[in-house]
């Protein structure tokens, strides 16, 4: 019996968002100067949305890797007409 995963991906998201808030300081700076010198909004923006774009990849690269390594590669048939009659020669002496 499989054990369910807990969280899945928002769980994941906000983990990430909380880890990497850090990362986020140069959107706030930019809004604080929207407010102070009369900086255009818009960078404050697409500063966050540059922040929320790589802690997004840098999940969806985490999910990726997870998933990636539960595939098996399955063992190819074996063709070798020989290796089923090959036997073992001490097995006889074994018995006795």
């Amino acid at each position: 019996m499989e054990k369910k995963e807990r969280g899945g991906f928002f769980l994941c998201i906000l983990w990430y968002l909380l880890i990497y808030l850090p990362g986020s300081i140069p959107a706030w700076v930019l809004l604080v100067l929207h407010y102070t010198i009369g900086l255009n909004i818009a960078w404050f923006w697409v500063a966050l949305g540059v922040w929320l774009l790589a802690v997004l990849l840098r999940v969806l690269l985490v999910i990726f890797a997870r998933y990636g390594g539960k595939h098996t590669i399955p063992s190819p048939e074996n063709k070798n007409p020989y290796s089923n009659r090959v036997r073992n020669p001490y097995a006889e002496k074994r018995e006795e």
